[in-house]
């Protein structure tokens, strides 16, 4: 009865395990996966352990999945690993399932391995072959449970050999789906290599790689770029999108990287972007940037391919995965067979657009083509539409302008000086900086001339004394004489102290309102000065104005021109906008042009010629605004009329005639 019921458990079991590999293949799993999820329930049911290998690409054996390998020490390392490998060879050389019997058994089964395929565990070892298309794919080790006779194992090798068909099947199934994506594949490279040869615009060459490389390899995204023969790289376009920002920080940087592949001649492969903040796993310059990217596009593997023509790199192909999946030697095959195609198309795309004046023929032809196309209507009415183009603007006339930028000034400023070297102490300007004339502004440190004044004045006191007492006692009037000669110096001598003291201070030159700024008056605290250094500036209290603007060398000629054929009691117009008052308009005259020209510091080590010009202040300009020393603006003066064509083009025929000269 024992028996009876173990035997039903087991039949029990067996159609359990056969319900769940039929489902398994139902499911929608890679080949990895099946093979996985098949050893383990057959293992679960008829086994101690067991293996699956298979074929890779390169016609070696890859292990796909392995289960308790160790009982039998046929593990990587184990003492029965060879024995292992021999049975797993002759099952993908002969397609024959082979059953080594456990140590000490009677019926001993090399399975035709000869005196090396003895099986020295306690377990029988069932190697089984796994066949697509009557060739071994696959083979399967079945580690049977320990103490299992090895004739109990032969006695359900054709039911586990039925499980493998199954696994055929499955596998089968997903070549034929292989096959049928490889179709696919191959209809959408045509299309691809289509796309990169329609065009010759290195865009649209670009575009077509990017995107159907992101296609064809199932990568997150992908970007390709143009190398010229200058070394310049242009990253042209992005995968999913249909114009690229060439000048945002994100382009700009991954075509620097992109940029210095090219000139290296060889792929960048990068992963681990977060070693990029670590210095204990520094690299060179081109990794570490890389990597810096990579955590900004927030991706985790990336590849950089030059792409080359007749030996010469034409461009780059960027390849991201946004999780760790490496870029192996299969999709490195991908690459280079989707950059072979991609290298042709790319360099005639270059080539065509390096073409001698290609920058106007091409425009020139495409225009060509659409009047061909055009009926004689059309035609006529285009033609009366740019003559009317052309005509009008030499019939219309303008002002020609030159525009400057602009500061206002008094013309008439004061500045205060230090009449002695010293260091300042005091500075006392009024909070409303209105000061009368001669009001101590700053003063400089007096303390050496302050002991000087104090000794000075004992002495004279001791002086004086001594000198009346000489007066009271006959027979000293010498003495007396001396001493008041001596008191006529030491007076003297304070005299010279007290004027030095006054000295030490720095007054107004005028009354009015003291200008400079504040951040400099700040500095001018314990500051050493030097004797006539110009110290504050004071505008009277009702100061005239004027403009004065600093027009470019380069523009300069239509004003020049124009003042010298002004009449005498004649000027030139101008109007102005100050930066403060963007909506006040001003209108005045040019005062005079400087004879000379003077250079003009625009930025840091950056410098033009210009020519200053004085212009009047309106006589509206206190009126409307709160006119203050340094406030800018722009000014243009009118320099005459001529017909709009002259207008536009001047300053460009102006530059050509210099840089042709």
């Amino acid at each position: 009865m024992v028996l009876e019921a173990q035997m039903s458990s087991l039949e029990d079991q067996l159609s359990l395990l056969s319900n769940q590999i039929v489902e398994l293949g139902r499911s929608d799993l890679t080949v990895d996966q099946y093979f996985r999820g098949f050893l383990d329930r057959v293992v679960g049911v008829l086994g101690q352990g067991g293996a699956i290998w298979e074929i890779n690409d390169l016609g070696g054996v890859t292990g796909v999945c392995y289960m308790n390998l160790a009982a039998a020490e046929m593990e990587n390392g184990g003492r029965q690993y060879d024995l292992c490998m021999r049975g797993v060879t002759k099952v993908f050389e002969t397609g024959t399932p082979i059953v080594l019997a456990g140590k000490q058994q009677s019926d001993v089964h090399d399975g035709g391995l000869g005196e090396a395929g003895v099986n020295d565990s306690p377990y029988t070892l069932l190697f089984l072959p796994i066949k697509v298309l009557d060739e071994v794919k696959a083979v399967m080790l079945l580690i049977s449970p320990e103490g299992v006779d090895s004739r109990a194992v032969r006695g359900y090798l054709n039911y586990v050999a039925s499980l493998c068909e199954r696994a055929s099947a499955f596998m089968q199934i997903k070549h034929i789906d292989e096959m049928n994506d490889e179709i696919r594949r191959s209809g959408r490279l045509r299309e691809y290599v289509s796309a990169l040869h329609c065009c010759l615009d290195p865009r649209r060459v670009c575009y077509a790689m990017a995107n159907y490389s992101q296609e064809l390899l199932g990568v997150y995204r992908c970007m390709a770029g143009t190398f010229n023969s200058r070394g310049k790289f242009r990253m042209e376009s992005v995968s999913g999108l249909e114009s690229v920002a060439a000048k945002s920080n994100f382009i700009q940087s991954i075509a620097t990287i992109a940029e210095m592949v090219c000139k290296n001649d060889e792929a960048l492969l990068v992963e681990q972007p977060e070693l990029a903040n670590d210095t204990r796993h520094a690299e060179d310059d081109l990794v570490t940037a890389a990597r810096l990217y990579m955590l900004q596009a927030e991706t985790r593997v990336m590849g950089i391919f030059p792409v080359r023509h007749d030996g010469l790199v034409v461009g780059a192909l960027v390849v991201e995965q946004a999780k760790d999946i490496p870029l192996d030697s299969g999709l490195r095959k991908k690459v280079d067979s989707l950059l072979a195609e991609a290298g042709g198309a790319l360099a005639n795309s270059l080539a065509y657009r390096n073409l001698p004046l290609g920058v106007i023929s091409r425009p020139l032809g495409s225009l060509r083509d659409k009047i061909y196309r055009m009926g004689w209507v059309h035609r006529a009415l285009w033609a009366a539409l740019l003559l009317v183009i052309f005509v009008l603007p030499l019939v219309i006339k303008t002002q020609v302008k030159v525009v400057g930028t602009a500061e206002l000034s008094p013309l008439e400023s004061r500045i205060a000086y230090a009449l002695q070297d010293g260091q300042i102490e005091v500075v006392s300007i009024p909070e409303d900086r209105k000061v009368e004339a001669g009001q101590v502004l700053a003063s400089l440190d007096t303390r050496t001339i302050d002991s000087q004044i104090e000794r000075v004045t004992n002495q004279i006191a001791e002086t004086s004394i001594a000198l009346e007492a000489a007066k009271q006692r006959p027979g000293q009037s010498a003495q007396a004489a001396q001493m008041g000669h001596r008191l006529e110096a030491l007076r003297a001598e304070l005299s010279m102290y007290g004027q030095m003291r006054l000295e030490h201070q720095i007054t107004a030159p005028v009354a009015g309102m003291v200008i400079t700024r504040e951040s400099k008056v700040r500095q001018l605290w314990s500051r050493p000065v030097q004797r006539g250094e110009a110290i504050l500036e004071v505008v009277p209290a009702e100061p005239q104005w004027e403009l004065v603007v600093n027009i470019p060398e380069t523009q300069a000629g239509e004003l020049l021109r124009a003042y010298d054929k002004l009449e005498p009691g004649q000027r030139l117009r101008a109007r102005m906008i100050l930066n403060a008052y963007p909506g006040r308009k001003l209108y005045s005259e040019v005062l005079s042009v400087s004879r000379r020209a003077h250079v003009q510091n625009t930025g840091q080590n950056e410098f033009r010629n210009v020519i200053e010009v004085h212009v009047a202040a309106p006589a509206e300009l206190e009126e409307v605004v709160d006119a203050r020393e340094g406030l800018e603006g722009k000014v243009a003066i009118e320099c005459g009329e001529h017909n709009l064509w002259y207008a536009v083009t001047h300053e460009f025929a102006d530059f050509m005639r210099v840089v042709m000269f």
